[in-house]
């Protein structure tokens, strides 16, 4: 059956175990997760079988969770049901912008059981910092190896702004990178942050190229987020970049290049202001799946009012967990009033994680928690025989399953196997499937008329959703006949049609003809070189100008020196 299992993960590699029903599963929040809402938060898990009670803690410090310090039990109780809610508002609400702690200790009769920690992140305030330089450089860094002594502080104005700003100077002259560098900016994740500033270039000669960027790691990677490649004086001038940060940053101006090329790079008043965010965020998105369908089901607290009624969700997925560095992508947008999503566009055996918030007028909202989903590597349908016998020239088809999900049907494909490099599989037919079902089916499929040779084939089994599956190939091989034969027409008496069966031993010019009890030819139904095999060839009494009347007929092969004459009846 197919599943959804919420991955979590132990912070620390040492865990103590003692007897007891089990470990607590499926935690909500999902571990890792970031920027979760100080409010209206719950913490969910699944209680494992047999529970008597459990105990939850929960703290910002880490060492009294590892510990299993009383002082940070915050339920200690009697489980409703297997699935054990606790609404962190019973606490007061969250901090912003802190990392909390949780973990469960499950009990019953035989003694406990201790869960892995958990963790999660909750979101920052909005930002809202001025840099105005207006008496020194307000903590800014000046980050080298080179160009270290071009930045300095000057009680001037050329930027157009209040006296006071920062200035790159050309000298001491050097070739590379220069930044001076901010102190750690906190930004609320997946808000955008207005980042605007004054500034003025002096040129001097050749291309000058300066810019801003942004590092989450203290320098040792930037992200440049503006430039500019002047071949002149440019500014005085104000500039706003629209940023979405992932996490905290640093924002650095630089120079690159040889100073010699310019006089001066003046900056002043730089301003960091998230977006104001007026309406709610959505809360308490969990993630499953169907038995049935290889797809994601998301679900949300729909949000019910706001200040400013939002106009719809955006959906965001990444590969992997939480913890994942991978990046987000949206991959739709919703009404307000539909707090489901289904996601098709997933792969088996792979962990994907979701976020939601709510946008109205080019504005978003926070993103609530992550919801992290992995989908097991399955094979929907369960074949457990495939086999094939051979009847003259037919080949019959066998396969059984034991259990079938989701199973749409089966392609027959099939192929010769004299030049396995040029013969491509063939699709003959198509045999419809159960849908779900856990009882064993069994098909069958019937291949005719084959000429002789060896045959290759393989069933390819589809899923409602298009997902598809091949079984091993399986061999067939068709003999060629021993000997010329003529086989009685089946059925006989017949009306409209009959089937006539021959076989040829080897390469031969092949007549085989139809005539009435007078010895006149009424049909001709092969005149033809045929390869050796065993043929079969439908007679047809009614076809356009041949309308024959009830009667005997009669039938005859001719192939080289052999000659041999059969009767049958048509009965209207």
């Amino acid at each position: 059956m197919k599943k959804i299992v919420v991955i979590w993960f132990a912070l620390l590699s040492v865990q103590l175990f003692a007897q007891g029903p089990g470990q607590p599963l499926n935690p909500m929040t999902a571990p890792g997760a970031k920027s979760i809402t100080p409010t209206n938060h719950i913490l969910i898990w699944k209680n494992p079988i047999g529970v008597k009670f459990n105990q939850l803690y929960f703290s910002t410090d880490s060492i009294l969770i590892l510990n299993l310090d009383p002082a940070v039990i915050v339920f200690d109780g009697n489980p409703s049901n297997s699935i054990s809610e606790f609404n962190l508002n019973n606490l007061g609400g969250l901090l912003y912008y802190k990392k909390y702690y949780w973990r469960i200790v499950e009990f019953d009769s035989t003694g406990s059981t201790i869960g892995p920690i958990w963790y999660f992140k909750t979101l920052s305030l909005p930002t809202s910092i001025n840099f105005s330089f207006d008496d020194n450089m307000n903590n800014w860094e000046i980050f080298g190896p080179l160009g270290i002594n071009n930045w300095y502080w000057s009680n001037s104005s050329h930027t157009s702004s209040l006296p006071g700003e920062v200035i790159f100077r050309w000298d001491p002259i050097f070739n590379g990178e220069s930044y001076i560098v901010s102190p750690e900016i906190t930004s609320p994740i997946g808000i955008s942050t207005d980042i605007s500033f004054n500034y003025f270039e002096d040129w001097w000669s050749d291309t000058v190229i300066v810019g801003c960027a942004i590092t989450t790691d203290n320098g040792n990677s930037w992200s440049t987020i503006w430039d500019l490649h002047a071949t002149s004086n440019v500014g005085p001038n104000l500039d706003h970049i629209f940023l979405e940060a992932s996490e905290n940053f640093r924002l650095g101006f630089f120079y690159s290049g040889n100073s010699n090329n310019i006089d001066f790079f003046y900056i002043d008043d730089i301003s960091i202001e998230s977006q104001l965010i007026t309406f709610i965020t959505p809360t308490f998105l969990k993630a499953s799946t169907s038995d049935t369908i290889k797809r994601v089901t998301l679900e949300w607290s729909m949000v019910q009012q706001a200040p400013i009624f939002p106009a719809g969700y955006e959906l965001q997925r990444k590969n992997g967990s939480a913890l994942s560095t991978d990046q987000y992508a949206t991959i739709d947008s919703l009404d307000v009033i539909t707090p489901t999503y289904l996601d098709y566009g997933v792969e088996l055996n792979q962990t994907y994680t979701y976020r939601i918030r709510t946008f109205s007028m080019g504005s978003y909202s926070y993103f609530g928690n992550e919801a992290t989903a992995y989908i097991p590597a399955i094979v929907p349908v369960e074949l457990v025989s495939f086999n094939s016998s051979v009847t003259d020239n037919n080949v019959i088809l066998n396969w059984q399953t034991a259990t079938e999900t989701n199973n749409q049907g089966f392609q027959i494909e099939r192929r010769k196997t004299q030049d396995e490099r040029s013969e491509k599989w063939e699709n003959i037919g198509f045999i419809n499937g159960f849908g779900t079902t856990t009882e064993p089916q069994s098909y069958s499929f019937v291949d005719e008329n084959l000429l002789a040779g060896n045959y290759q084939y393989r069933l390819k089994q589809f899923d409602f959703d298009g997902t598809f599956e091949y079984s091993n190939a399986i061999e067939v091989e068709i003999n060629s006949p021993t000997k010329f034969s003529l086989e009685q027409n089946y059925p006989n008496p017949f009306n409209p049609s009959t089937n006539i069966q021959y076989a040829i031993s080897s390469t031969q010019l092949v007549t085989l003809k139809v005539f009435d009890v007078l010895g006149k030819e009424v049909a001709t139904l092969v005149n033809e070189e045929k390869p050796a095999g065993i043929y079969k060839v439908e007679f047809k009494s009614s076809v356009g100008s041949l309308q024959l009347a009830s009667g005997i007929y009669y039938y005859q092969l001719r192939v080289a020196d052999y000659i041999e004459t059969k009767k049958m009846i048509l009965m209207k």
